[in-house]
């Protein structure tokens, strides 16, 4: 699980080989990989009412209910009742992000998974190759074309499984990698490129791909050159068009009749099945009003492409759409899926609506080839079916694959998770339920656009910051949904004209200043602006821009508190990005701070991050900046800095991370300086090349413990980044963009892009297994407390079309190590007050473990004899059958001394009331210890026989629970709020711990 930096091996990409921990003493006792946590477990909470992007919808031509969705970040769900129900079958591979699905039409065994988005916005990540299936999706296997980063069409031959097309774009960020139109002819085991009349410039790859439904010889391909970077996208390119075959590839016609001359960029082809003469197409270029001058539009073929007709100038944000289709049963009835659904009835010289009640932004569709009026659609907001062609859907909100930027939480109990989604605005649902699994309709919506970041204040659960692109920050009451618009601008920032004298402003920025976006006026604001609350004050914000924001009011007034921190490079700052079309969203803004930090230790210590590069710190507030940028050594210039991270217990301390991938740059870059930024030590040579990193944690209470969030998992290090080691379990391959430890409960909250929120509950152990632990035979570690929850339901039944998120599991946990040289079983006795006694026995085996107690004591020699007297009823926190609590801890007693006090008062008897004023100063002194408590049982049943009358429910003569195992015999002793003692025996040696349960905090009138 572990390796030595001394003995580190060679690898590229996902693969993670074994750890070797050295510490001072030499090599450790053990060597792990992920078996070191292996009883960790993430929980996705959701939430799935508000899908994320999809890239691509595939079903079987002859039974529509087999049918696979491809998430744009998330991976791929494969259903075979419709949508009824769906299992995501990619969740352990190279990449998350998925460009096109391909079922082979005479066996739906056979899947192609071609990774890699094709919608190229500027959050997209990029795949490593193409996959293959021979069993449905229960296995695949990465049959090459790794440097290809974008896959957009795959096309497989109608009757011969082998024979496969690819559609390539190539890498987005930079001019390398693969890039073209593939061919195999044997399932996939080797790959030809073919460039025989196509383009091959390096630039231009291919993005569609369509074959004639009777010929598959004749196919069409679409060729585009397109390059991002962080401050700008350029679609389009000299060599790009659509292109011809009818020999299978061997050669390629440019068609060039109609349609528009110069520079092409995005190309979207569609070919009838009803009448394969008839194509339709997208096609990107200069724009044109007039549909005599061929220009930027949709076209159509009744010639198989040899020459098109200008039908149509529509063609809205082609880089992100420029998807079109044909129903098979009539070539008139065309789809244009672009911001909205648009469906045509004259092939495609008008337009009109469709889709009414759908989310906007559209990238995938399916149609029935054997009904006319149904097919699937799919978009920024997930997937839908029709029945009856767009008159009324099924949405698909049972598949969390939503796509967070950053994540908030609250201190309710349960606590409230917070985050922005892609194109779907800021939502918070509960980590944990008392119903039992966390639905879909317990979350909720508080602010549209792109969401990004939230903070909660944590002394008011109602108060939420949340922001939508370009700095537009809110401050909404969750309870009542007031929201104030608290963007710093010149009316609000306190100290503007110290910054910007009114002399000195451009007639332009002084019309425009403070407007969404980033448009016009002295500031910018970054797609993602990092809002920090001040651990120090919650009512103090810090708001990034290309300036630094500081607010003591919550946001009512601002503060310039730092110069431009940017580069401001003037290139950099230019809004004229998108190519042969323009597009200005703000996506691009560029020169921001996307970083912020301030010391926990020290108020004022602040560290700040920018997109382009610079690293700055602050420890007066603002009044002086430091650049220390030059002094992280290795990083190549304007990488974008993603995190830095002030220490909890060091105020010199720091944490920064770099993300290469918007340079091409594939990178891990994680340094650490100890002394205010003057050095910086490179703690990430374990994390493998193309592990991108975009978030660290240190934890709150070990300073060794650190977490990284990555393009593809989750990482972890016990010895302060000497060692690091991958931590997804059962986490699928998915973007990371944001982690939180939950300062109360202890659970590490991962925002995932692509499959929503995950919780690993209790990091206790992680925390506590320092290497001297882990040298060690054993350990048991110190619990978390656990919570008696109550179940309460709201009845009804919501069937399989809403998304269950999991739950926290109930009951206590005891968490404990094993070396590997442990063997045989590994006994753990727990014990409470009054003597109950549970023994549950397991197998030995390496690594860090977690024995959940279902509550409930066993019943030996001494407790059958008493059953009747002691029998407590079975639900944890639930009240006994004789209306009071179980007797648990603190709780109990304090019962029992009240019974004593009692005694006291009424007694005549001298000798007895000293004796009971002995007793009630030894069970005083005892406290919460059941050792010492249960040799005091018996002299308080002598001196008063009912003193625990009542106290355990009514549930007289059932048989006790076995011990043995954690099997169920009948029902003893159940476990209710207080301490209880915990001992571990192996191998002769024994470790003492304890749990403490607490009651429903609902109970104590706790929101």
């Amino acid at each position: 699980m572990y390796r030595s930096k001394k003995q580190r091996l060679s690898f590229f990409g996902l693969s993670v080989a074994v750890c070797i921990v050295i510490t001072a003493s030499g090599l450790w006792a053990q060597t792990f990989e992920e078996s070191l946590i292996q009883d960790l477990h993430w929980r996705n909470i959701g939430p799935a009412n508000m899908a994320g992007r999809i890239s691509d919808i595939e079903a079987f031509d002859d039974d529509f209910r087999i049918v696979m969705v491809a998430s744009a970040s998330g991976g791929v769900f494969k259903s075979t009742d419709a949508g009824t129900t769906w299992t995501p079958i990619f969740d352990k591979y190279g990449s998350a992000s998925i460009g096109d699905v391909a079922f082979f039409q005479k066996d739906p065994d056979i899947i192609w998974v071609g990774t890699g988005e094709k919608n190229c916005r500027n959050s997209i990540a990029w795949g490593d190759g193409i996959y293959k299936s021979t069993d449905g999706g229960e296995t695949f296997a990465n049959m090459g074309l790794k440097d290809t980063h974008c896959i957009g069409r795959i096309i497989t031959h109608p009757t011969d499984p082998d024979l496969v097309y690819v559609a390539a774009s190539g890498h987005l960020w930079g001019y390398t990698g693969n890039r073209g139109l593939y061919k195999t002819t044997n399932g996939g085991r080797t790959w030809q490129k073919i460039t025989n009349g196509l383009p091959d410039d390096g630039k231009t790859g291919a993005i569609e791909l369509a074959m004639h439904p009777e010929d598959p010889d004749t196919l069409w391909v679409g060729f585009w050159q397109r390059l991002r970077r962080p401050w700008r996208f350029d679609s389009g390119g000299p060599n790009g068009g659509i292109f011809k075959t009818t020999d299978g590839g061997e050669s390629w016609t440019q068609l060039t009749e109609g349609l528009p001359e110069g520079d092409t960029g995005k190309i979207g082809i569609a070919v009838s099945r009803s009448n394969p003469d008839v194509l339709m197409a997208m096609v990107e270029a200069e724009r044109s009003r007039d549909l005599s001058v061929p220009g930027s539009g949709i076209y159509r073929s009744e010639d198989g492409g040899e020459s098109w007709e200008y039908v149509n100038t529509s063609n809205n944000r082609p880089f992100y759409y420029s998807h079109i289709y044909i129903n098979p049963f009539d070539d008139e009835l065309v789809y244009v899926l672009t911001s909205n659904f648009q469906l045509s009835r004259d092939g495609g010289r008008t337009l009109e609506r469709a889709g009414s009640g759908l989310h906007p932004d559209f990238h995938a569709m399916w149609l029935d080839p054997h009904d006319k009026d149904r097919y699937y659609i799919g978009n920024d907001g997930g997937a839908a079916l029709t029945h009856d062609h767009g008159g009324a859907f099924v949405f698909f909100d049972n598949m969390c694959i939503c796509q967070f930027y950053a994540v908030g939480a609250d201190m309710r109990d349960p606590y409230y998770v917070w985050g922005g989604l892609q194109d779907n605005g800021t939502w918070g649902g509960p980590s944990n339920t008392r119903e039992g699994s966390n639905l879909t309709d317990f979350w909720t919506t508080i602010a549209g656009g792109d969401g990004f970041h939230a903070q909660v204040d944590p002394t008011d659960w109602r108060t939420v910051y949340c922001e939508s692109q370009g700095g537009s920050i809110q401050r909404i009451n969750i309870e009542t949904r007031e929201s104030s618009s608290i963007r710093p601008n010149q009316r609000n920032i306190v100290n503007y004209s110290e910054y910007f004298p009114e002399e000195e402003q451009p007639p332009a920025e002084q019309a425009q200043r403070g407007q969404r976006g980033g448009r016009g006026g002295p500031f910018r604001f970054n797609w993602s602006s990092p809002i920090v609350m001040s651990p120090h004050n919650p009512r103090t914000i810090f708001f990034g821009g290309n300036h630094l924001f500081k607010t003591v009011d919550r946001g009512d007034h601002w503060k310039i508190i730092s110069p431009d921190l940017s580069t401001n490079d003037p290139e950099k700052t230019r809004r004229d990005t998108g190519g042969l079309t323009p597009d200005t969203t703000g996506a691009e803004t560029h020169c921001t701070i996307i970083t912020i930090s301030e010391s926990p230790i020290t108020p004022d210590l602040i560290w700040t991050g920018t997109d382009d590069g610079n690293v700055h710190i602050t420890r007066n507030g603002g009044n002086d900046w430091i650049n220390i940028r030059k002094n992280i050594p290795g990083v190549p210039e304007e990488l974008w800095c993603s995190r830095v991270e002030a220490s909890h217990f060091e105020e010199g301390t720091c944490y920064v991370t770099f993300d290469g991938h918007r340079s091409d740059n594939f990178n891990p870059w994680i340094f650490k300086t100890t002394d205010y930024g003057q050095t910086w030590e490179n703690i990430g040579y374990d994390i493998p090349f193309g592990q991108c990193c975009y978030v660290i944690k240190e934890d709150l209470k070990n300073p060794n413990l650190l977490f990284l969030g990555t393009e593809f998992a989750v990482f972890y290090t016990i010895d302060g980044g000497e060692n690091w080691c991958k931590m997804n379990l059962n986490l699928p391959t998915v973007a990371v963009h944001d982690l939180l430890i939950h300062p109360r409960d202890n659970d590490l909250i991962a925002a995932t892009h692509g499959r929503g929120f995950w919780v690993l509950d209790d990091i206790t152990a992680l925390q506590q297994a320092a290497p001297e632990v882990l040298e060690a035979d054993a350990h048991l570690f110190e619990n978390r407390v656990a919570t008696n929850w109550l179940s309460i339901r709201r009845g009804g039944s919501r069937g399989h079309l809403y998304f269950r998120g999991e739950d926290a599991p109930r009951g206590p946990t005891i968490s404990y190590y094993l070396n590997e040289d442990v063997t045989g079983q590994v006994e753990f006795e727990i014990t409470d007050i009054m003597g109950n006694k549970r023994t549950i026995t397991v197998d030995a085996e390496p690594g860090i473990h977690r024995l959940r107690w279902d509550g409930r004591f066993g019943a030996d020699e001494q407790q059958q004899a008493q059953r009747g007297q002691f029998a407590q009823r079975a639900a944890g926190g639930q009240r006994a059958q004789a209306g009071q609590r179980g007797a648990g801890g603190q709780q109990f007693i304090t019962m029992i001394t009240q019974r004593i006090e009692q005694a006291i008062e009424k007694t005549e008897n001298r000798q007895q009331r000293r004796e009971l004023r002995r007793l009630l100063d030894q069970v005083k002194e005892a406290g919460s210890d059941m050792t010492e408590f249960a040799e005091l049982r018996t002299q308080i049943e002598k001196l008063i026989p009912d003193a625990f009358a009542g106290m355990f429910g009514a549930q007289r003569g059932q048989a006790a629970q076995r011990g043995a195992g954690g099997q169920r015999g009948g029902r003893g002793a159940a476990a209710t709020p207080g301490e209880y003692g915990v001992k571990m025996t192996v191998n002769d040696q024994t470790y003492t711990s304890k749990i403490t349960i607490r009651q429903d905090p609902i109970l104590d009138g706790v929101q």
